[in-house]
């Protein structure tokens, strides 16, 4: 059971005024809440082909208003400053910005400034640590709610914000995942976490070592290619066949783990391409490896077979690679990729505007596989900055991108957005070594409560004990607090703030906006009528925190 978040159009009108008479003790609602099978193949650019971020979003762009003139698509409105401000903050940094940030931001009347916002977040720690998050939830699924799955995820998460911290490019990042030491098997400990080396093991570990779940996951996450129904038969609704996703499994035949430390590794057998093989479970078939486009592996004497097929999922002249990794990037920004879903790069499943999403990928193999080139590109568009207000029945076709549609944020967007707000401090976090039969901090918790990601973002929903977990949970019930909040003290004993202050920065805080005039004089006299005050901007203060334009990404 869940409620529907209502259109950001009537956020602003609606959610702050039904929040505030639930503070009232009124009742009302809270949150209403290509043919990527055989593609051309992408040649290199020549260096006169380059572009940049800017100039690559301005032909994403000139495409896609030829088609909206075309289709006659009525195109939202440009998102106003405070919208960008916290959509690209909760996009690129993961969670919302801070009322200084907010202010600065808002207050800049440069007209370059939102390039500038982008290039800072870019470049910020905050964007690694939320990129790492993103993908060891695609990698390791289900981390926040097993706690077997939790025990790895520590060091998975690490080594990942390593290297998108040093902009590693995308396609040594998959390499060296697929390439990974593997330890020897142990039980997995969460005790352990904070002293175990960055690794990228896990995703052989909860993949169980097996070749079936990895030539399953290494095609389906990193070439958008769902084979795996192709497993036990020919695939029903696509042209593989079972004997090409075992010719893949069969690179995970002989997973030798690493020698334990103070003990010499065994020297690699050689193996050669006629000898790469692997036996179909509970069958007499025996299939040699083949990559997926039915190329043999071309194997070097001794060498673990997991380089030769790192070596051609991430080649350049992989015609399916790049266009993954593209599609999954669009999806992450605007809830939809070229190809929906995201994971089905099929002849069945043909993308929207193929030139555009070709020409992408083509830039992105010429500038080495740079993420975050995209991620400068794609927030640069004028597509992604355009508003999520629906003013057109046509605006609710995702696939134009002519509106930003709502998001659910991740749980970790929401956790770290509502500590953001509020100044909240877990005081179990890196206190201690947390209790492996359960959750400690309040931060493992909340990530439990919100780990059930089954339904896509861009259908923002919220369920009833999510609801009710913001309006009556630790945050909201801490940070609404006149006694226990530091930052409702600090701004109500703030003497160089008045009560129209106040509420200014209670919005900027939690909305990234200032009050606009209408909603200004309904605080205002909802706080000056009140026989308390204070207490008054502290039921304000939890009446922003459960609105549904601060609970969403849009």
């Amino acid at each position: 059971m869940s409620t529907r978040a209502c259109s950001h159009g009537r956020c602003r009108q609606r959610g702050v005024a039904a929040a505030l008479a639930i503070a009232s003790c009124l009742l009302a609602a809270v949150v209403q809440a290509q043919d990527a099978c055989r593609p051309v193949a992408a040649s290199p650019a020549v260096a006169g082909d380059l572009l940049d971020a800017g100039k690559l979003a301005a032909k994403i762009d000139e495409v896609l208003t030829a088609d909206w003139q075309a289709s006659q698509v009525n195109v939202a409105p440009r998102a106003d400053d405070a919208e960008f401000l916290r959509r690209v903050y909760l996009d690129i940094a993961g969670k919302i910005p801070s009322v200084a940030e907010a202010r600065e931001f808002l207050d800049d009347e440069r007209p370059d400034k939102r390039r500038r916002l982008i290039e800072d977040l870019a470049n910020r720690g905050s964007f690694a640590a939320h990129f790492a998050n993103v993908w060891r939830d695609l990698l390791l699924p289900g981390a926040n709610m097993n706690l077997e799955t939790r025990g790895l995820a520590g060091p998975f998460e690490t080594w990942l914000r390593v290297r998108f911290a040093a902009n590693v490019p995308y396609d040594q990042l998959v390499a060296e995942l697929i390439t990974a030491r593997l330890a020897a098997p142990a039980q997995p400990n969460p005790l352990a976490r904070a002293v175990t080396a960055p690794s990228p093991g896990a995703f052989f570990q909860v993949n169980e070592n097996k070749p079936e779940n990895l030539a399953a996951n290494t095609s389906r996450i990193f070439l958008g290619m769902q084979v795996q129904c192709a497993q036990c038969h020919d695939h029903p609704f696509s042209h593989w066949r079972r004997h090409e996703f075992w010719a893949l499994a069969a690179f995970f035949s002989n997973l030798q783990p690493a020698a334990p430390e103070g003990e010499a590794a065994e020297t690699p057998t050689a193996v050669s391409a006629a000898g790469l093989s692997i036996k179909v479970p509970e069958t007499d078939l025996v299939v040699e490896a083949k990559f997926l486009d039915g190329s043999p592996p071309q194997l070097r004497s001794g060498e673990d077979p997991r380089l030769a097929l790192s070596r051609w999922v991430t080649s350049r002249d992989n015609p399916y690679f790049a266009r993954a990794a593209v599609n999954r990037l669009w999806d992450h920004f605007f809830g939809r990729g070229f190809v929906d879903p995201v994971d089905d790069l099929d002849e069945a499943n043909p993308p929207v505007y193929p030139e555009l999403f070709a020409e992408v990928a083509r830039q992105f193999i010429a500038h080495d596989c740079d993420l975050k080139y995209l991620v400068r590109t794609i927030t640069l568009t004028r597509a992604y900055q355009l508003s999520s207000r629906t003013a057109s029945a046509s605006q609710s076709e995702l696939e134009h991108f002519a509106r930003m549609p709502l998001k659910r944020m991740t749980p970790e967007q929401l956790y770290d957005s509502l500590v953001q707000a509020t100044g909240f401090r877990d005081g179990n976090t890196g206190q201690q070594p947390q209790n492996p039969f359960g959750n400690d901090s309040v931060r493992d918790q909340f990530l439990a409560k919100f780990a059930d990601q089954s339904a896509r973002r861009s259908e923002a929903q919220t369920s009833i004990p999510q609801a009710l977990s913001l309006m009556n949970g630790t945050f909201t019930s801490d940070a609404t607090s006149l006694q226990r909040s530091q930052i409702m003290s600090a701004i109500i004993e703030l003497p160089v703030l008045d009560t129209a202050g106040r509420i200014d920065t209670l919005c900027l805080a939690t909305l990234s906006r200032r009050p606009d005039a209408e909603e200004s004089k309904l605080l205002h006299d909802y706080a000056q009528q009140s026989a308390e005050e204070k207490q008054a901007l502290a039921d304000v203060f939890w009446a922003l925190l459960n609105s549904a334009e601060f609970i969403f990404n849009h």
